[in-house]
């Protein structure tokens, strides 16, 4: 069996996170008691050694005094305007404004509680109700996401506040001492921390969505543009604007805009794999089309359409919270939101993918749209497997030859058992929809596929296939190969370099291509640094400093200079350091920017090279 990967349940994935949100208002509403506790303590252990020791008091004058102080708290008078308690509050003075703070903070915190309690009711509450229908879906994300982003934007404000106030308090209460560097640090990062939510939830969402595809226009296929119209008449729905074609191992339809050579088209879009119509006979390949169709007709695209705008201004939206530190208490609840609507929103999607097949069955044949699905899935899987073993490999290519590896090699593969392993659990790959399991399709349109029958749909010869009807097929599908081999094969000689720990010649000059020897020029002679893919080196010193050697690298200023400071594995905090003045060279800044790339590279390698020993 193919493993899978292992996915957090929803407790610990979403649940647990998302109570991040709560950590600091409730340790906020706990401090500020705490706080308010012990002013009235305090004050109380002051007083009442005064009033026992006042010989003008009377035994009775006494009681009543003792009576009152150990009823009454200092916090108590501070925050009363009763008259009676007017003397108690102007003796306490300026203490009374340490109270007001405990106090507000007291507010603050409890109101962050209760927002939270409330934001978490309104995701439940709009989760629950984008189960009930298409229509709920779409309106109950539109209030859930409104109202949350405004939530959140007081979330950050108010906790972002609170930290600044509790990193005064909390020093000055239990060690009688404060940080200035402390208080404004957190209080920067509580500023920067609102600003990048108030910018994240008005920013426009990056829409570009394109693909690698060429336009088919009408007069390069005019026998396939009117099979794809008979079917819309058939089924009731109005034909594409547009036909895409490409090497992907899916087809798909949509109604958002799409970007494919250099051209953006608006309408409806048809994307057809001319890799998987060669696959096919003309009436599996109908019956794929025709479900392609079923989801025009069926309004899914029209609805993803709508969608798709608010959930990458979403995922955008979650991406600053990510980013905006003191915002991540924040990020974990609105990814459980996410989270919660995304399960609503798979459940529609498959349910929408049995309908559309249910209609492709209709229009053309259970049989064949079975025998389609089994086609698609299986390349698609064969495809993934080919790509994955060529990354993988640790030697350079000198021709990834994807298309052929995948064409040569796709009968063996379909008479394995590896193929069988695959197909139980196969779902066609989609840029829009989560597809339903093979199995559950299948028994949707009431076909039963056995081992044996889907080997031999994957070995039978193909007779006619759509492909044949492109004018430009091999043109097109030799451009679109050639163009994604190459970015293949430049993704995978980059990968090298990071995973290599030269061991010869031949891999030093690869790492090295990625990662040459850099010189930075110093203002004076004798500061000189170099940097290599092993490590840096810099004039003053005796020897190099080897990447492996390097526990932290931080940048510091001292003495109105910045420098580069390198702590050492396996030395002493002061032994095992080393310093490079960024000041006196060139350009101090292209070296720390260079150097953090280098050791991320070692460390990357560090890593690959450690997990292949394990597996070895």
């Amino acid at each position: 069996m193919r493993s899978t990967s292992k996915t957090p349940g929803v407790l610990r994935g979403y649940v647990l996170p998302a109570l991040w949100l709560f950590a600091l208002p409730v340790f906020g509403l706990w401090f500020a008691g705490h706080a308010q506790h012990r002013f009235d303590a305090r004050v109380r252990e002051a007083i009442i050694p005064e009033v026992l020791k006042d010989k003008r008091l009377s035994p009775d004058e006494r009681e009543d005094a003792l009576a009152f102080f150990n009823t009454v708290s200092a916090s108590k008078a501070c925050l009363s305007e009763n008259e009676a308690l007017a003397n108690f509050r102007e003796n306490l003075g300026e203490a009374c404004s340490d109270v007001t703070q405990f106090s507000w903070m007291y507010r603050l915190s409890l109101g962050l509680v209760v927002l939270g309690v409330v934001s978490a009711l309104i995701a439940l509450l709009c989760g629950v109700a984008a189960f009930v229908s298409r229509g709920f879906q779409y309106g109950s994300f539109v209030v859930g996401w409104n109202l949350l982003r405004v939530a959140s934007a007081f979330q950050v404000a108010g906790q972002g506040g609170l930290a600044a106030w509790l990193s005064f308090w909390v020093t000055a209460l239990w060690f009688q001492r404060y940080s200035p560097k402390l208080i404004i640090l957190v209080g920067v990062a509580a500023a920067i921390a609102v600003g990048v939510v108030v910018i994240a939830i008005f920013k426009r969402p990056s829409m570009d969505f394109a693909v690698e595809a060429e336009v088919l226009e009408e007069s390069a296929a005019p026998e396939l543009w009117a099979t794809v119209r008979r079917l819309c008449a058939q089924l009731e729905t109005p034909p594409p604007d547009h036909i895409l074609v490409g090497i992907d191992a899916n087809f798909f339809v949509t109604e958002s805009d799409i970007t494919a050579g250099g051209r953006t088209l608006s309408g409806r879009t048809l994307f057809v794999s001319v890799s998987l119509l060669r696959l096919l006979e003309k009436g599996e390949a109908e019956a794929v089309l025709a479900h392609e169709m079923g989801h025009l007709l069926g309004g899914d695209t029209g609805h993803g359409k709508r969608l798709a705008p608010m959930l990458a201004h979403f995922s955008d939206y979650l991406g600053a919270l990510y980013e905006g530190g003191m915002t991540r208490p924040v990020f974990y609840f609105m990814v459980a939101y996410r989270g919660l609507f995304e399960l609503s929103l798979g459940k529609s999607r498959r349910a929408s993918e049995l309908a559309a097949d249910r209609l492709a069955a209709e229009v053309t044949s259970g049989e064949e749209l079975a025998r389609s699905l089994v086609k698609v899935g299986a390349y698609a899987n064969f495809r993934e497997r080919v790509e994955a073993d060529l990354f993988g490999r640790n030697e350079q290519q000198e021709s990834v030859a994807i298309a052929r590896r995948v064409a040569h090699g796709f009968a063996a593969y379909a008479q394995s058992g590896a193929v069988q392993d695959d197909l139980q659990g196969a779902v066609t790959p989609h840029p829009f929809d989560s597809h339903p399991p093979l199995a559950a399709r299948l028994e949707n349109v009431g076909v039963k596929l056995g081992p044996d029958d889907m080997v031999q749909a994957l070995l039978e010869p193909v007779s006619s296939s759509w492909a044949q009807a492109i004018l430009e097929a091999d043109a097109i599908e030799a451009r679109l190969w050639g163009a994604y081999e190459s970015r293949f094969s430049e993704a995978h000689d980059l990968a090298l370099a990071y995973r290599y720990r030269p061991a010869n010649d031949a891999e030093q000059q690869h790492v090295e291509k990625h990662f040459p020897p850099m010189e930075f020029a110093a203002k004076e002679e004798g500061h000189e640094v170099r940097l290599d893919f092993a490590g840096v080196n810099c004039a003053q010193w005796e020897e190099p400093v080897r990447f492996e050697q390097v526990k932290a690298a931080t940048t510091a200023e001292r003495l109105f200079k910045k420098y580069l400071d390198l702590q050492l594995e396996g030395e002493g905090m002061f032994k095992g350091k080393r310093s490079i003045c960024l000041s006196k060279l060139e350009d101090g800044d292209a070296l720390v920017g260079a150097f953090g790339h280098y050791l991320g590279r070692h460390r990357t390698m560090q890593e690959y090279q450690s997990k292949s020993d394990e597996a070895a």
